[in-house]
């Protein structure tokens, strides 16, 4: 892992940055260190700071693994291990102990989260996966918008 620091726009003091060329399982303290993963870092990127192409709300197709053609809303969207929740895709069994006298143990089953890079937006208009562009509205604002239809979709 290799040190630099980075500037924070809001304030003037210097923040340690850290890549890792490993997946980041770790949320750093407040005031700590700010750890990224080198697989969202273009070379020479200014901003470390690392994005999904989808966000929480979206209607996505996942496009590989074992739950590949299925569509679902996110649910939750984590950047920093470049990973998203997708409602009834990737259901996993959580075997819940019992707490006490009146609870019994059970089996719960709950999403578990994929990685972003197996999930494309869903353009509902032409029933299709999509990618997904950038444009600039008239009054400066920047939007997103499907690939396959041209529309957009915030």
């Amino acid at each position: 892992m290799t040190e630099h620091y980075i500037k924070i726009n809001n304030k003037n003091k210097k923040k340690p940055l850290i890549y890792s060329s490993l997946p980041i399982n770790v949320h750093p303290k407040k005031g700590g260190l700010f750890v990224v993963s080198q697989a969202f870092l273009k070379a020479g990127s200014t901003n470390p700071r690392p994005k999904l192409h989808i966000k929480r709300g979206d209607m996505v197709m996942i496009i590989s693994g074992k739950d590949k053609g299925k569509t679902g809303k996110i649910i939750a969207s984590f950047p920093r291990e470049g990973k998203v929740i997708v409602e009834s895709v990737n259901m996993i069994k959580r075997h819940q102990k019992a707490k006490g006298m009146g609870r019994a143990g059970e089996i719960i089953e709950k999403e578990a989260p994929i990685f972003a890079s197996k999930v494309m937006l869903f353009d509902s208009g032409k029933k299709k996966p999509t990618r997904i562009g950038y444009k600039f509205l008239k009054d400066g604002k920047k939007v997103r918008i499907s690939k396959v239809s041209g529309e957009q979709v915030d």
